[in-house]
């Protein structure tokens, strides 16, 4: 997963507001254009593949870390998962 698509859903993990923003959007061009619009260095077709990763479940250990931000990722499964939840939003989108 791009660094900075980590550092996007580190974001949307913090702010609840962004959370709800993206779970009223119905389209993948919506998504990434917030998703640019918070943290850029990431094209469309690298968020919709991240996207598309989290909905099937598709993360590795690697990815799981970079959610956790960067932290030993025994230590933080909880926070990583965590992350993820709060991105389901995006995961439920038709991409």
């Amino acid at each position: 997963m791009n660094e900075k698509i980590a550092l996007f859903l580190q974001k949307v993990e913090k702010d609840e507001t962004l959370v709800a923003k993206l779970s009223a959007i119905k389209n993948p061009d919506e998504a990434y254009a917030l998703a640019a619009s918070v943290q850029d260095g990431f094209t469309k077709e690298e968020f919709v593949a991240a996207m598309e990763g989290i909905r099937n479940g598709d993360l590795t250990a690697e990815d799981l870390e970079k959610l956790a931000g960067g932290v030993d990722i025994d230590n933080t499964v909880f926070e990583a998962t965590y992350s993820i939840a709060s991105v389901a939003a995006i995961g439920a989108l038709s991409i």
